[in-house]
């Protein structure tokens, strides 16, 4: 699905006085605002170790918010009603110990870093997920939905400030747009920074992996000049109307830019066709939704993407792919395992039998394929969800949302290997030492895609907003 579609408006109302505030009629405002240009600070960090060292950044979202102490973060000693059912397993790392039912990835941790005390407090789904894909609590708690006024995500900010030279997309999302039984999830779009940066959305037609945007199928009949033509047309009609139409456009002119971009470029076409890489390698990242998604994010990398978001599917059988509609291509909350709701699934069948192993699978053939293909020390790869789970075992067999305390994974890029960052209590309800929040973990990812925290972007009025309201921490870096 490629959304080219700005943000719909009701021409019946004609121009709000708000509107004119936000186009700075009266006033300088209008030329700031058209110009946009962020505010790209030099900063001593930039000199510090880690910084820029990716090109690229997967970030896996584990929506619905993985057990920590089921995971990564095990209390084996705990008392019952919290340990839970699974067992550590040593790794290949002396005195790391992970779940039994990651077998793969516990030989991959001298590769990997695990954040262990991660906390923001938040247990609704809508804001806690704005808040760790963004960086930013928003402006209301709960299950909210998405507003223009919201902070942007991670691969809008990225776009806005480093989008790559070449044609394709700067922020790819795939394969779902995730939702909560009552909205859409906010944290995904380009919020106050307009459609114009919102990702580039994919997904599979039904009962198929094959992720290839039908938006890029040209009719052989279009050949580059003519489109190319239509490119120069199109400017010259932007260049005669007043210049506040023309910011009223700029959504719909970074859209049509980026797409005649895209369909004049065959390294884009091929970066999307998954059915190049040969049945053994798809094979290995599982041929289901989560595996090959993974095996297109790492071919997105590979061509130079700058960030790619894989929401976990609600199901991981073909028929989890209805159609390329929004409404009917929406992930539930698939880690939300607390089985209180009707149909739910208590939350140690549903880690152990459905969640865990295609997450082990794919995750450890991506860490492989990374690693033989030279990608690792420029691909950030982070695995997180938007909160924890409770600490005590629930009613229903299951454990409730918990943002008080959780874990998160980090790899490549000069991110250390085997390494443990934090603690958390007894029961892992609390951290106990080097609290992790999301303005820390928000800087530590710009920091390695080479944006120092204080680099501002500005918002429809032109406001300063630095990307990360934290430092990076710099010890998770070797």
């Amino acid at each position: 699905m490629f959304e080219l579609r700005p943000r719909p408006a009701n021409l019946a109302q004609g121009i709000t006085r708000r509107r004119w505030l936000e186009l700075g009629v009266g006033g300088g405002m209008l030329a700031g605002a058209l110009a946009g240009s962020p505010n790209v600070l030099a900063s001593d960090s930039s000199q510090a170790r880690g910084f820029g060292k990716a090109k690229s950044c997967i970030m896996i979202y584990l929506f619905g918010g993985p057990s920590h102490i089921d995971i990564w973060d095990m209390k084996p000693d705990a008392p019952d009603g919290i340990r839970g059912e699974f067992k550590p397993i040593a790794t290949n790392v002396p005195g790391i110990r992970i779940t039994e039912h990651l077998p793969r990835l516990a030989k991959q941790m001298d590769r990997l870093t695990i954040v262990r005390s991660m906390t923001h407090g938040d247990s609704s789904h809508g804001s806690a997920c704005h808040t760790m894909m963004t960086g930013r609590r928003p402006r209301a708690l709960g299950e909210v939905g998405p507003t223009p006024e919201d902070f942007p995500a991670f691969g809008s900010v990225i776009s806005r400030l480093k989008a790559p030279k070449s044609p394709l997309p700067p922020y790819v999302a795939l394969p779902w747009i995730i939702s909560t039984s009552t909205n859409l999830v906010p944290g995904q779009d380009g919020g106050f920074l307009g459609q114009g940066y919102d990702p580039f959305r994919i997904s599979a037609p039904a009962a198929t992996y094959q992720f290839f945007p039908p938006d890029l199928n040209v009719d052989k009949s279009l050949s580059n000049d003519r489109i190319n033509a239509r490119r120069s047309l199109r400017a010259e009609l932007e260049t005669s109307g007043p210049r506040f139409d023309r910011l009223l456009e700029r959504d719909q002119k970074t859209l049509f830019d980026r797409a005649f971009r895209l369909l004049s470029a065959p390294e884009v076409v091929r970066a999307f066709q998954i059915e190049r890489e040969p049945e053994a390698v798809r094979a290995r990242y599982g041929m289901n939704p989560f595996g090959q998604s993974l095996l297109l994010a790492r071919r997105l990398a590979e061509a130079g993407v700058p960030l790619i978001t894989i929401y976990w599917p609600d199901r991981t059988e073909p028929e989890a792919f209805i159609n390329n509609g929004v409404k009917d291509n929406v992930a539930v909350a698939a880690w939300d395992t607390h089985g209180s709701h009707v149909g739910a699934t208590p939350n140690f069948p549903m880690l152990r039998d459905k969640n865990l192993p295609p997450l082990d699978l794919g995750s450890a053939a991506l860490m492989d394929d990374l690693t033989s293909r030279g990608l690792l020390d420029e691909t950030l790869v982070v695995w997180t969800g938007e909160f924890g789970r409770s600490p005590r075992i629930n009613g229903d067999a299951g454990r409730d949302h918990y943002g008080n305390a959780f874990s998160l994974m980090l790899a490549g890029a000069g991110i250390k290997g085997g390494h443990v960052h934090g603690s958390t209590d007894r029961i892992g309800a609390f951290p106990a030492t080097d609290p992790v929040s999301a303005a820390q973990f928000a800087a530590t990812l710009y920091h390695s895609m080479g944006i120092p925290p204080e680099t501002e972007i500005h918002d429809s009025l032109n406001r300063p907003f630095r990307v990360a309201e934290a430092d990076p921490i710099l010890s998770l870096f070797a």
